[in-house]
């Protein structure tokens, strides 16, 4: 489920420092803060209780660029105390985990939240928040949005966004960051096969406009491995591993994962067919694909070889611009110069590209002190500057359309050239066993690519086998 992985510091020593003082002072509450207020003064606005009101979060990255997530937190409660008055201090209490496991961070707010220990303020991806709904560990926010529209920039969330916040209408999250999941291109290998350089750089408006779809896509990397440029089996490289990555081929199909009137799960039987057909195709008859694919480790060959030059086309998320800098040691402006980046192509000419966003949202927890002032602390956070810092430093892409126009946010190129790909995105489910239907659909994936079963035949075991496990939990069409 982790979806970063770089390891980078790219802050600068101002901004290290910065940080540490923010968390050293506890988002620099005046000591006075804590005393109570002088006899007879009002509450202050909102209705927040008098004195200090002391805030915790848990964050995580696992990316270590990913630290903002804590620090715009720790952050927000100046501009939120500054809203308050005198009267009433928000202290903050915030941690983030960098390296660690998705699975372990998980398991441990489950913990507390069936101890009623947990924090007041969650971070965790968008899917993760269903599972906490029906035993109540999470609060809805959509009275709290409406109530504080004036706060922070809630208001201004890329609307498409709302959609992975939502369960059966309600919202249980607010945007803290999100991405696109691009199809890269080795520039220098389509120039030796005869492209232009206007074509070249024609090439992710034509994706978009459905001019370049899978075939064509197929078609030239069939045509670098025959002409000796790439090996056989690296045309292209999918996601080696589970993850928000596989479903993108089963969105380019016409597949849909959940009903949004009930939130149940689906399954599109047309659409699965064609997405383990793409595999099929791929792997076992056009072989642009290598069987080794299934499993293959990202960090020791998956990355090394991308990097390397040695693949015409492999889908990989945005934050990996700056992991491949970052870890592998690649120079920005030899990506720049050597590789390209696309929505995937639409699985005919003149339909519509595809690309899958898995963002990560704060949540207020049923344990929350006091879930008015949690929301208001979330919302000081969702800001363009906060936002921007936390986007730059760690290559996620804007969630607030007003980052457009923030200074920090213009300076990324990189950034700037993918954002529009949110207008394309599709979402995986927000469902409490989507678990259940991820660990069998990438598993019929890996037989197919094996050759162990036909596309066919994977599509009758997986409905199967989840007609079973999720009995009316699925709708099948």
């Amino acid at each position: 489920m982790s979806k970063r992985t770089a390891e980078s510091r790219v802050a600068t020593d101002y901004r290290l420092s910065r940080r540490q003082f923010l968390i050293a002072t506890g988002a620099t509450i005046a000591a006075a803060a804590c005393a109570t207020p002088p006899a007879g003064q009002g509450a202050p606005t909102g209705g927040a209780p008098l004195g200090t009101v002391k805030l915790s979060a848990w964050t995580i990255g696992p990316d270590a660029p990913s630290y903002y997530r804590r620090d715009n937190l720790v952050a927000a409660a100046d501009k939120l105390n500054a809203k308050l008055g005198s009267g009433t201090n928000v202290q903050v209490d915030a941690t983030f985990e960098s390296g660690g496991q998705w699975g372990d961070y998980l398991q441990k707010f489950t913990l507390a939240a069936e101890a009623k220990t947990s924090p007041d303020i969650i971070l965790a991806g968008h899917e993760n928040f269903a599972p906490w709904v029906g035993p109540g560990y999470i609060v809805p926010l959509d009275d709290l949005i409406a109530k504080y529209q004036s706060e922070g920039d809630v208001k201004d969330v890329i609307p498409t966004l709302w959609t992975a916040m939502k369960l059966k209408g309600k919202t249980y999250g607010i945007p803290q960051d999100t991405e696109a999941r691009p199809m890269y291109y080795r520039k220098d290998l389509l120039a030796k096969m005869g492209w232009s350089k206007d074509m070249i750089e024609r090439l992710p408006d034509a994706v978009k406009n459905g001019e370049f779809a899978w075939p064509d896509l197929v078609l030239w990397a069939k045509e670098a491995i025959s002409k000796g440029l790439v090996e056989p089996g690296k045309g292209w490289y999918s996601r080696p591993s589970k993850g928000a990555d596989i479903y993108m081929f089963y969105y380019q199909n016409g597949g849909e994962m959940q009903d949004n009137a009930t939130a149940k799960l689906v399954i599109t039987k047309d659409a699965l067919l064609k997405h383990f057909q793409v595999h099929a195709d791929a792997v076992l008859n056009d072989k642009i694909m290598t069987k080794t694919i299934y499993g293959m480790d990202a960090g020791k060959e998956w990355h090394p070889t991308v990097t390397d030059g040695k693949v015409l086309f492999y889908n990989a998320g945005t934050w990996t611009w700056k992991d491949w800098q970052a870890t592998y040691k690649v120079a920005e402006q030899s990506l720049w110069d050597n590789v390209g980046f696309m929505l995937i192509p639409a699985a005919k000419r003149g339909g519509k590209p595809v690309t899958v966003s898995h963002p990560l949202a704060y949540a207020v927890t049923s344990n929350a002190k006091d879930k008015d002032l949690a929301f208001r602390l979330i919302a000081n956070a969702t800001t363009p500057d906060l936002n921007s810092k936390h986007s730059v430093t760690s290559a996620h892409l804007a969630v607030l359309t007003t980052q457009k126009d923030d200074p920090t946010y213009k300076q990324d190129k990189f950034l700037l050239a993918t954002q529009y790909m949110l207008d394309y995105t599709k979402f995986i489910p927000n469902h409490p066993k989507f678990g259940i239907y991820d660990d069998v659909l990438y598993r019929f994936l890996g037989a197919v690519e094996q050759g162990q079963n036909t596309p066919a035949q994977a599509v009758d075991g997986a409905v199967k086998e989840l007609q079973g496990q999720l009995g009316d939990e699925l709708i099948v069409r």
